[in-house]
C-alpha cells in the first residue's frame, strides 16, 4: 500500500499534470511484481513513482509511454520474457514470464475517476474491488483498458459474483467471459499495526513498518516515552491509562497486527486478555517463554492454549534493536500473507500465491509491431 499511497499523494498534489499510469494487469509464468502493481510516470518520463518489475521494464516503458498513449486511448503492452530472442536480453528480462501492462493517460477523465475513487477508499480505510478490461469483443460494451468500480453491484452480469468473491477472499483474479477478460482487483487499506510500549527498541519497528506502508499506532502509559517526535513514522502516538480497559479509539480487529513491547510484566498481564478477545490478525509478545508463563500466571491464562507469537519474531539471529525489529516485522509480514516465513530455497512451489483464473479467456489478438520486438500491443478481438 505504500506504493499506491505514494502515487495517490503525487497525483493529489498536481492533479492537472500530464503523465501516464502503468498497471500490471496479468502475469503468465514468473515475474517480479504481480497484477495490481502500479507506476506513475511524468510526461517527460524522467520521474517515476512505484515499480512494475524488478527494474528491467521501467526504463523502456517510461521512455515510450507518452508516445504509445499519444492518441489519448489506453494501451496494453505485453512483454514476453519467455522468448529466446536477443531483445529479451537487451532489457535484462530474466523472470521467465509474460507481463501485460496497461498504460493510460493520467489526465484522461477515466483515469482521473479511477485515482479519485482509489484515493477516497484509502482515505476512508475502505476495501474495494476494481475491474480492468484486459481484452474485449467489439460487441461487449467495453473496450480494453476500461475500468469498473463502485462495489460488486456495479459489475455487470457474471462479473458481479466474481467481484463479490474477490472482495470476500481479498484475492485478485482474472475473470474470463465469452466476450471479455477482466482483471478484478482487490485493493485494501494500509495494514494496521498497534505497538504497546514506546521504548528505544520500538523505534526501529516503527521505522520498518513505515517503510512497508503500515498505519502504525504506538501506545504507552509513560508520558515521557509516548511522544510523537520519538516516532516520526507512526500515524499516532497514544497514552494508555494506568488501569482499566483499552481506550476505545485504539481500534483492533481481525486485520490488525499487535505487538506487546512494554517490558512491564503487570501491564502485559492486564493487556493480554483484552488483546486475545480482540482476535487480531497477529499478536506477538516480546520476551522469552519463561516470561510468557509469568505473564500468563499473573493474568490467569494457560500459555499452552493461546494463539500467540511468543517469543515474537522469526529466528534470524542478532540481538540489536534493529535486528529484533527486523525479526518481528518479518514475522508479522509473513503472518499477514499466510506464509510460514521459511527460506525460499526450500519452497518447491511458486514464490507468489498462484493466480486465480475463472472461465475461458476471451479472444485477443497480439500484433507484433516490429520483427523480434519484445513488446506487443493487445488489440480488440
Amino acid at each position: 500500500m505504500r506504493e499506491l499511497n505514494a502515487i495517490l499523494d503525487a497525483w493529489c498534489s498536481s492533479q492537472d499534470a500530464p503523465g501516464v499510469l502503468a498497471t500490471v494487469l496479468h502475469v503468465e509464468g514468473s515475474a517480479y511484481r504481480r497484477p495490481g502493481a502500479r507506476m506513475l510516470i511524468s510526461a517527460d518520463g524522467c520521474t517515476r513513482i512505484g515499480t512494475i518489475s524488478g527494474g528491467c521494464l521501467e526504463g523502456d516503458i517510461a521512455k515510450k509511454a507518452a508516445w504509445w498513449t499519444a492518441q489519448g486511448d489506453p494501451v496494453v503492452r505485453v512483454y514476453d520474457t519467455l522468448s529466446d530472442e536477443e531483445a529479451v536480453w537487451e532489457f535484462g528480462l530474466g523472470c521467465s514470464g509474460i507481463i501485460h501492462v496497461l498504460l493510460e493517460r493520467v489526465e484522461s477523465p477515466a483515469t482521473q475517476a479511477l485515482l479519485a475513487y482509489l484515493d477516497g477508499a484509502q482515505q476512508a480505510g475502505r476495501e474495494v474491488v476494481i475491474g480492468t478490461v484486459l481484452a474485449a469483443a467489439p460487441d461487449c460494451g467495453h473496450r480494453t483498458g476500461d475500468h469498473l468500480f463502485g462495489g460488486p453491484g456495479a459489475f455487470p452480469g457474471p462479473l458481479a459474483a466474481a467481484a463479490r468473491e474477490t472482495l470476500d477472499s481479498r484475492h485478485s483474479r482474472l475473470v474470463n467471459t465469452p466476450s471479455a477478460s477482466v482483471f478484478v482487483e482487490y485493493v485494501g487499506p494500509p495494514r494496521r499495526l498497534v505497538i504497546f510500549g514506546a521504548g528505544h527498541d520500538v523505534i526501529p519497528v516503527v521505522r520498518q513498518a513505515a517503510a512497508l506502508g503500515w498505519d502504525t499506532t504506538v501506545a504507552d502509559v509513560r508520558s515521557g516515552y509516548a511522544k510523537p517526535e520519538r516516532f516520526p513514522g507512526a500515524s499516532r502516538v497514544a497514552m494508555l491509562p494506568p488501569n482499566g480497559p483499552l481506550p476505545e479509539d485504539i481500534e483492533i480487529d481481525r486485520d490488525t497486527a499487535v505487538v506487546v513491547m512494554t517490558h512491564n510484566l503487570q501491564l502485559d498481564a492486564r493487556l493480554l486478555p483484552q488483546l486475545l478477545r480482540a482476535r487480531p490478525a497477529y499478536l506477538g509478545l516480546l520476551g522469552p517463554r519463561r516470561r510468557l508463563r509469568r505473564v500468563c500466571c499473573e493474568a490467569g491464562l494457560d500459555p499452552d492454549a493461546l494463539d500467540l507469537h511468543a517469543p515474537a519474531g522469526l529466528d534470524l539471529g542478532g540481538d540489536t534493536p534493529e535486528a529484533i525489529a527486523l525479526a518481528i516485522t518479518a514475522e508479522i509480514h509473513a503472518a499477514l500473507h499466510g506464509r510460514a516465513g521459511g527460506s525460499l530455497r526450500w519452497n518447491l512451489g511458486s514464490i507468489h500465491a498462484p493466480a486465480i483464473e475463472v472461465g475461458r479467456r476471451a479472444a485477443a489478438t497480439l500484433e507484433i509491431l516490429e520483427p523480434g520486438q519484445v513488446s506487443c500491443e493487445v488489440v480488440n478481438a
